[in-house]
């Protein structure tokens, strides 16, 4: 389990770092996202050469992409309803969805920048690769498949939890919606590798949800 430590303590300690508010829509930010993520995920690689396994992982098959777009557009629908019950317009609430949307900046500066673009693409696939694999995988050998793909959601989750306080807003409190979706999805995606055995479609769904919930899915005037 000293692979799966090593993630959640790097990636908490990311997510504290990257999501505070003076780095709000910084290149700072992002690289302190994406430079942990990478050297994670570069492990995760080498892991998968060692033991024979990356071509099974990462191989892709014909409906990877109409799953993963499909997945993708039910957690869209699924986070459009959670944040409506849990940060409804009008209510203080409401100041948590702003205040993440702050930290990424605006829509249309991230859509016209390629950098920018390729860094949101690269971070979930980064992601998909440490927790979908390097620490599915640890857990996978260690539990068996119903309590492994479940805790790893967990897992993921938790290494959220820096998220609830950076986060804040002096009104609204605690802001415990990045933790929310982090633990939604994170279970559909855990439970997609663990029954799948690969990543494929669920790097497409990761991918297509974070890049147009950045961008497309926002309430409008965000």
């Amino acid at each position: 389990m000293r692979r799966t430590a090593l993630v959640v303590a790097v990636i908490a300690a990311a997510m504290a770092f990257s999501f505070r508010p003076e780095l709000a829509t910084t290149p700072m930010m992002w690289l302190g996202l994406a430079i942990p993520y990478a050297a994670l995920a570069g492990l995760a690689i080498h892991k998968m050469w060692d033991d024979g396994t990356l071509v099974d992982w990462l191989k892709p098959r014909w409906g990877d992409l109409s799953i993963g777009v499909l997945v993708a557009a039910v957690l869209l629908l699924s986070s459009w309803a959670a944040r409506s019950l849990l940060a409804p317009a009008g209510s203080s609430r409401h100041a948590w969805l702003l205040r993440i949307y702050l930290q990424f900046g605006s829509a249309e500066v991230i859509q016209r920048s390629l950098l920018l673009t390729l860094v949101i693409v690269a971070i979930p696939v980064f992601e998909e690769l440490v927790w979908r694999q390097l620490v599915l995988r640890e857990l996978l050998d260690r539990f068996k498949t119903r309590r492994a793909w479940p805790l790893a959601a967990l897992l993921y989750a938790a290494a959220h939890l820096p998220t609830v306080y950076t986060l804040r807003d002096p009104s609204a409190g605690l802001n415990p919606l990045l933790f929310v979706a982090a633990l939604g999805c994170g279970i559909v995606w855990s439970f997609m590798a663990a029954m799948l055995g690969r990543l494929p479609p669920v790097i497409i769904s990761h991918v297509a949800f974070t890049y147009f919930t950045a961008t497309q899915f926002r309430l409008p005037g965000m």
